[in-house]
C-alpha cells in the first residue's frame, strides 16, 4: 500500500506516526521517513521500512484503550478486565465467526468494543448468560408449512 505525506499510520510496534517523506523522495532509499504521533508531531523524524507499517489510521477514531479495559498481569496470566460496559451481546455472524461485544452508554468515543474470537466454540458452563428459547418446530409442521405455500 502507498502512503502519502501527512498520512497518520501505526507502525508493527504499535506506535502512531504521522508521515513526512514518502519512498520517492531524493534520499528515502525506498523508506518513509515518520514522526510520532499523538494529538500532532512529536519528537525526531525517522526512516521506517514499508513493511514495518501495519495500517494506516484516522486519528478522528483512535482512542486510549485504557478507558475501555484494565489489563493486570499477575500469576494466572493476562486479565483483560472491561471498564463501565452497559451491556454484553455473544454475536456468531457466521459458522466461523464469532464475537463478543461490549456496549458502552457514557460519553465515550466508542460506543462498541468488540473482541473478535473467530470460530472458537463459546461454552456458558456455568450457564451465567440469559439465553432465548428457540421454538422448536417439528418435521410435521415444516411439511405442512411447505404444501400451504405450494398451493
Amino acid at each position: 500500500m502507498e502512503y502519502e505525506k501527512s498520512d497518520k499510520v501505526k507502525l508493527l510496534d504499535g506506535t502512531l506516526v504521522s508521515v513526512l517523506s514518502t519512498p520517492n523522495t531524493f534520499m528515502a532509499n525506498g523508506s518513509y521517513e515518520v514522526v510520532r504521533w499523538v494529538d500532532g508531531n512529536v519528537g525526531k523524524p525517522f526512516w521506517v521500512n514499508p513493511e514495518d507499517i501495519i495500517h494506516k489510521v484516522n486519528p478522528d477514531l483512535v482512542d486510549d484503550i485504557n478507558q475501555y479495559l484494565e489489563v493486570i498481569w499477575d500469576e494466572d496470566g493476562l486479565n483483560l478486565i472491561p471498564k463501565g460496559f452497559s451491556s454484553i451481546d455473544i454475536e456468531s455472524d457466521r459458522e466461523d465467526f464469532n464475537r463478543i461485544k461490549f456496549n458502552f452508554d457514557d460519553g465515550r468515543k466508542h460506543k462498541t468494543m468488540n473482541i473478535h474470537i473467530g470460530g472458537v466454540p463459546m461454552k456458558d458452563s456455568e450457564e451465567i448468560t440469559l439465553r432465548t428459547k428457540k421454538e422448536k418446530k417439528s418435521k410435521f409442521k415444516k411439511i405442512i408449512n411447505v404444501l400451504k405455500e405450494k398451493e
